[in-house]
């Protein structure tokens, strides 16, 4: 993998590392407010439009309350929504901390956890991104030494590099080796190809045949040996 797509999966790695850390503080405060909080009926005076820098915007819901102390707040809801989630006059159960009432929330499912659901989401995500590719890559050499130490060695002849477009990373793709060889015991000709290699190797093949590394019960799982390449410089 070039250099600079592994720096691509690192970024969407920790991206999606600090949205699933800010997505358990989330989750954690809610739980916190939810264990600690003291209940109050409130009601919609408002719904407040909050215009975005693209065009759009959000409503958020101004909710009058009253705490056990007597104070009565009217505060706005940290979530919206477009169309907005309440009317105007509607009724509401609002969860406030009993030492700082400014910090309270409407007690349903989108205002308690609609930020560390998407904030999770998008973490899960993300970290999938970027840290599949490298737990796919290890797994890969793991079976590439099982089959080195185990593995039925062959030669087949070299027939071309070919350019496998169904892999492109920061608009390039890759090169694999191909190459063939007939089983003489049943006569049927199997075509090998390489991992991908990052630049073409084809003036590095100096021979008519490549070593391939066949297992020994299953003749799908090879790998074609190409050690013998130059190591791509970063």
């Amino acid at each position: 993998m070039p250099k600079a797509g592994r720096l691509i999966f690192v970024i969407f790695a920790a991206v999606g590392s600090v949205m699933l850390a800010v997505a358990v503080l989330s989750c954690l405060r809610t739980r916190s407010l939810l264990r600690t909080a003291a209940t109050a009926d409130g009601v919609v005076i408002e719904n407040v439009w909050a215009p975005s820098t693209r065009g759009s915007g959000t409503y958020y819901p101004r909710v009058r309350f009253r705490t056990a102390s007597g104070q009565e707040l009217i505060l706005d809801s940290r979530i919206g929504s477009r169309p907005p989630s309440y009317r105007v006059n509607e009724r509401v159960e609002v969860l406030y901390d009993p030492a700082n009432p400014a910090h309270f929330t409407v007690n349903d499912f989108v205002s308690l956890w609609l930020l560390p659901l998407i904030f999770g989401i998008l973490g899960v995500v993300f970290c999938s991104i970027g840290f599949i590719p490298f737990a796919w890559q290890r797994r890969v050499q793991q079976r590439d030494d099982w089959l080195r130490a185990n593995g039925q060695r062959i030669f087949a002849d070299f027939e071309r590099v070919e350019v496998n477009t169904s892999v492109r990373i920061n608009g390039q793709c890759p090169w694999r080796i191909v190459c063939q060889w007939l089983d003489p015991a049943s006569n049927q000709v199997h075509v090998y190809r390489s991992h991908n290699l990052w630049y073409d190797p084809e003036r590095y093949i100096t021979g008519k045949t490549m070593e391939v590394i066949v297992a020994p019960t299953n003749p799908k799982r090879y790998v074609v040996e190409t050690s013998f390449l130059p190591k791509l410089a970063e």
